[in-house]
């Protein structure tokens, strides 16, 4: 997607679709879109004003739900704030406790990826599907 805010709107749709595919309550639900969205503000923020682009993908497998943020900036190492906290840098904290999982790494390009993670509950049995 275009690395502007505008689009943040689409990417809230996006995990509320992907959330409501893995059967997802409402709570988890919402959990997703702040911590994604919150991912994807951080990088318009810090990364994309050296790139034009953003890439936000899901992957959904049995046990978990990932999405994954991708931007082409300059990958600069999380670091907790010693001083005190300035109405800001409370991105990282939230996504850290609304995820199960999350992981931050430097993409081979020299960007910066995070992957956003949750169980997802374990399946019903059912007639149909048992």
């Amino acid at each position: 997607m275009e690395a502007e805010a505008a689009q943040l709107a689409h990417v809230r749709q996006f995990v509320e679709e992907i959330a409501r595919e893995a059967h997802l309550d409402r709570e988890r639900m919402f959990d997703l879109k702040v911590a994604v969205c919150e991912a994807c503000a951080n990088a318009l923020e810090h990364a994309c004003n050296q790139s034009a682009f953003l890439e936000v993908c899901a992957y959904l497998d049995e046990e978990r739900l990932t999405f994954v943020v991708t931007d082409r900036g300059v990958f600069r190492r999380a670091r907790a704030s010693r001083g005190p906290v300035l109405r800001r840098g409370l991105g990282l904290p939230l996504m850290v406790a609304l995820m199960d999982e999350v992981v931050f790494a430097r993409t081979p390009e020299g960007g910066t990826q995070v992957s956003l993670s949750v169980a997802l509950p374990p399946a019903k049995i059912t007639p149909e599907n048992a």
